[in-house]
């Protein structure tokens, strides 16, 4: 078929320019058969019409019409799976070869399933959701440069779904604690909490898929929307469109907010950069359909928010655990140590994002960093001085002595005392380590330090400069120079009345 250009000509030259149908074709160097096609249409070969001519192929071969049926099946069956794991046009083909012994070419093949295909789209609606009504989560993965080290990430991502604001916050991994936590800092970003929220079917959410919407979920999580009054609602398996908002946000975020990567020196500097980056996006963005930026709109999103409670909600997943005869419980691969005085008892262990608190009869009895390394033991001296009273000698070698966060001062110090006083230098410096309890550590540590510089290490020397730092040390009345007397015959000093002392004894001398 020619193209419209071509069909003005003919028409031209004849109508207008008088040439025969010979002429024209000598002149365009087409056939004389097409000038007469073209003269005699009534329609012009708009596109729309060349599709009609081209589309009116012959059917299909009996051998394509043997398949059809098979092909259809397969691409329905592939809507029911993980997109990632839908047949090909090439396995459609290897598998018709090898199981109904099909004799068609693979390139026909190929053109077919691409058509059957493009019948079986899903049809998407366009969505406009009402103000403080939704959220959208998910969690996505990216790298960074972390205190000089390419370190990989987990973002949780979250958008509110009639504003479009966004909240991105960085972790070092996707577990429960990290989970809550994120809602907590999201929530107080966004100022309020949505009535719902649209989660994938994650384990730290759902503890079992029910029929169709129904979920059981995990009870951390429902004590998450009991403290927040929000409802989660969840996708159908392998959907991830039906959260089309934050979707695109994981890659959206990855691709502006950290390429270059970025260099921080802590997870808490990267998280007030996508913050602040966050807040910057919002003053940009505009709303789809909307002149109003994504802040604009946020702003008046806010007063259909429920109100946020008085209390954050305790982001951290409870475990109980058993005091080990070394003072310290087992957390995932780590130790971490308790006052000595409970081994053998049973404990909780709230583990929350960046620390591990241990309670024991609703009282707090230890509290540490948290340590994402394997197989670690964090110690505090001050869980075994007890302890050590009853084995001085243990202090030595004792590992939470060697531990980094002890000063220098404390292990030089011990030494000179163990030099000087033998095994009883042991005991005298645990006695004086009891002492951080009521002056801190800090002073402590001045107290050691002024001791060592004078190069004094024994305990009834070394107590009064403590005394003197904490103020119980009562230092000598001084006198003016003028009421100071310049020889001890001066000094007047007041006799006792023996009188007052017969009263006390009813008259009578003893």
């Amino acid at each position: 078929m020619i193209s419209m250009a071509q069909f003005h000509h003919i028409k031209f030259l004849h109508q207008v320019e008088r040439l025969s149908q010979r002429e024209i074709a000598k002149k365009l160097r087409i056939s004389r058969n097409t000038v007469k096609k073209y003269l005699s249409a009534t329609e012009a070969p708009t596109t729309i019409q060349r599709q009609k001519i081209y589309s009116n192929k012959k059917e299909y071969s009996e051998e394509t019409k043997r398949i059809l049926p098979i092909i259809d099946q397969w691409l329905e069956d592939d809507l029911k799976r993980w997109g990632k794991q839908n047949h090909t046009a090439a396995r459609m083909y290897q598998r018709l070869v090898e199981e109904y012994n099909f004799k068609g070419s693979a390139s026909n093949l190929r053109k077919l399933v691409a058509k059957r295909r493009k019948k079986l789209q899903v049809v998407f609606i366009p969505l406009d959701f009402q103000l403080g009504h939704q959220f959208q989560f998910d969690w996505g993965e990216a790298d960074i440069i972390l205190q000089g080290r390419k370190q990989r990430i987990y973002l949780f991502c979250i958008q509110l779904s009639a504003s479009r604001v966004r909240f991105v916050r960085a972790y070092l991994h996707e577990k429960q604690e990290a989970f809550l936590d994120g809602f907590v800092h999201a929530f107080e970003f966004f100022g309020g909490v949505p009535t719902e929220g649209l989660f994938d079917n994650l384990k730290t959410a759902v503890e079992k898929i029910l029929q169709g919407r129904d979920r059981l979920e995990q009870e951390s999580f429902l004590a998450l929307q009991a403290h927040y009054l929000f409802q989660a609602e969840f996708c159908n398996v392998r959907s991830g469109n039906e959260k089309g908002r934050v979707e695109g946000t994981v890659g959206y975020v990855r691709r502006n907010a950290l390429v270059p990567e970025p260099g921080d020196q802590s997870i808490d500097e990267l998280n007030d950069y996508l913050r602040e980056w966050c807040l910057k996006e919002a003053e940009r963005k505009k709303v789809p359909h909307s002149k109003e930026t994504v802040a604009a709109m946020w702003v008046k999103e806010k007063e259909h928010l429920y109100p946020l409670p008085d209390q954050p909600f305790e982001a951290c997943k409870l475990v109980s655990c058993q005091v080990n005869k070394t003072s310290l419980v087992t957390i995932k691969t780590n130790q971490y140590s308790v006052p000595c005085s409970y081994v053998g008892q049973v404990v909780w262990a709230k583990i929350f994002v960046d620390r591990v608190i241990v309670v024991a009869q609703n009282q707090v009895i230890a509290e540490h960093s948290r340590s994402y390394e394997r197989n670690q033991v964090v110690t505090i001296l001050d869980h075994y001085l007890e302890a050590l009273l009853k084995k001085p000698r243990a202090i030595r070698d004792a590992h939470v002595f060697q531990s980094s966060d002890i000063p220098d001062v404390f292990r030089r110090f011990h030494r000179k005392m163990k030099e000087q006083e033998g095994a009883a230098g042991d005991r005298k410096f645990i006695r004086r380590l009891l002492l951080h309890r009521e002056m801190g550590m800090e002073k402590l540590t001045q107290a050691l330090l002024e001791a060592e510089q004078a190069q004094v290490y024994r305990y009834e020397v070394v107590h009064e400069t403590i005394q003197r730092l904490t103020y119980y040390y009562l230092r000598p009345h001084e006198l003016t120079k003028e009421k100071t007397p310049t020889s001890l015959l001066d000094y007047k000093v007041k006799k006792s009345n023996i009188a007052q002392y017969e009263q006390l004894t009813g008259g009578q001398m003893k």
